[in-house]
């Protein structure tokens, strides 16, 4: 019994200890430029049609009315 006391008040404290370690910091999220590069990296790795590639490419990387890239 005092071995089964023993171990358990010494097994306790360090289990807790490892529930209380601080978590880990959030990750900022993506820019709208690291997400562009990203597709266009993707983009240029796939083996699309060249008029699918060129549609693509296009809608990533040029400009729209209401202000936003991409979709």
């Amino acid at each position: 019994m005092n071995r089964a006391l023993a171990l358990l008040s010494l097994t306790l404290p360090l289990w807790l200890v490892g529930c209380a370690s601080q978590p880990a910091p959030q990750q900022e999220p993506y820019s709208n430029e690291q997400v562009k590069s990203f597709a266009l990296k993707m983009l240029g790795t796939s083996n699309m049609s060249d008029e699918l590639y060129a549609k693509y490419r296009r809608a990533l990387t040029e400009p729209h009315e209401d202000g936003r890239s991409g979709s």
